[in-house]
């Protein structure tokens, strides 16, 4: 059975706290209760803030292009951590924050980290938040029937896809959707390696479940206008993530005969402080047991598809080494919630 060997992730060098960002974007004061309540300290960009607002949608997808290819290579080379890449067969990218036609990121990629051209390449775009679950889908279906480690990417930079507002007005859009995502998303990569190994720090991929409500097409994601990519965010978000995920845990823990006392560790996307205690709340979780992914919330913000892997890899890292079941939960647009299973041990 494929385990997770090993998580890395970069972010970038220009670090913010929250009061930064909201005096950078000149937002009126009323609005700064939204930002300090966030449950988010400090977050990281690839694109300095005082530039943010200033670049065009072209200098936007340079800006990514460079920052992606930088950023999943840093990731990269912390997951390997010394091993040497010619046993990857599969690599994996996702990203939703930006784009790269042809040739993708994947195979600039597949270049910098020297890989052998009989690497499978699969590139997964505008999946949000959730673009890790079907990678980590991707690489264990490959490395399940290949018997060959496969290498998933994702990375994503929040700051190459900001739609310019108004210096002192908010667009009232959609409950101020423009603002409200400002306020939370920031710039990460993440890599994780599936493969084989017989470490018992290294968790196995024991199964996994996903679930999506198309009935909430249009509650989270991106958008057209302008010319540029403007991000669509629904109020109701906590609620519907707390409805998808739910069903996707129920579904997986039911298939395993396995009942929500026996997940020792929860890894849970950090979307928000209000995504996270709905999710915590529709699960019947402790607040110690969504701690980590709060903590991580706090530190980086929302990093969309990078935010289980950060998590993850803190679990990891723990002194107190995890044992037993965890369970990863991702959600996005769609709206979709993913759920893997995992043992240590």
């Amino acid at each position: 059975m494929p385990k997770l060997i090993s998580i890395g992730y970069a972010v970038p060098e220009q670090v913010v706290t929250q009061r930064e960002v909201f005096d950078t974007l000149k937002y009126p004061n009323p609005f700064w209760k939204l930002y300090r309540d966030s449950g988010i300290e400090k977050r990281h960009f690839w694109v300095p803030l005082s530039r943010v607002r200033q670049l065009s949608f072209q200098e936007q997808q340079e800006e990514y292009m460079r920052g992606a290819i930088e950023l999943s290579k840093q990731a990269a080379i912390r997951c390997l951590d010394g091993r040497h890449p010619e046993a990857i067969k599969c690599l994996v990218f996702a990203s939703c924050t930006g784009f790269a036609p042809g040739p993708t990121i994947g195979h600039f990629l597949a270049k910098e980290l020297s890989l052998f051209s009989d690497t499978y390449i699969t590139n997964i775009a505008s999946q949000g938040c959730e673009a890790g679950f079907p990678g980590i889908k991707r690489a264990f279906d490959f490395t399940s029937t290949s018997g060959k480690a496969s290498l998933v990417v994702t990375c994503e930079l929040a700051s190459c896809s900001y739609f310019p507002e108004l210096d002192g007005k908010p667009d009232p859009e959609n409950h101020y959707e423009l603002l409200r995502s400002n306020a939370i998303f920031a710039d990460a990569a993440v890599a994780g390696l599936v493969g084989f190994d017989d470490d018992p720090r290294h968790p196995f991929i024991i199964d996994m479940e996903t679930y999506t409500n198309t009935d909430y097409l249009y509650a989270l994601g991106y958008v057209w206008r302008d010319g540029r990519l403007r991000v669509l965010l629904s109020r109701g978000i906590p609620e519907l993530a707390a409805e998808v995920t739910g069903v996707a845990v129920s579904r997986l823990l039911e298939r395993n005969k396995l009942k929500i006392k026996d997940i020792e560790n929860w890894v849970i996307h950090g979307a928000g402080g209000s995504v996270l205690d709905r999710i915590r709340d529709s699960l019947g979780l402790d607040e110690s047991q969504v701690a980590l992914s709060r903590e991580t919330l706090r530190l980086f913000g929302n990093t969309s598809s990078t935010s289980v892997g950060i998590t993850g890899k803190r679990l990891m890292l723990e002194e107190k080494e995890p044992k037993g079941y965890c369970a990863m939960v991702s959600v996005g647009p769609g709206m979709t919630g993913g759920a893997t299973l995992l043992h240590f041990g």
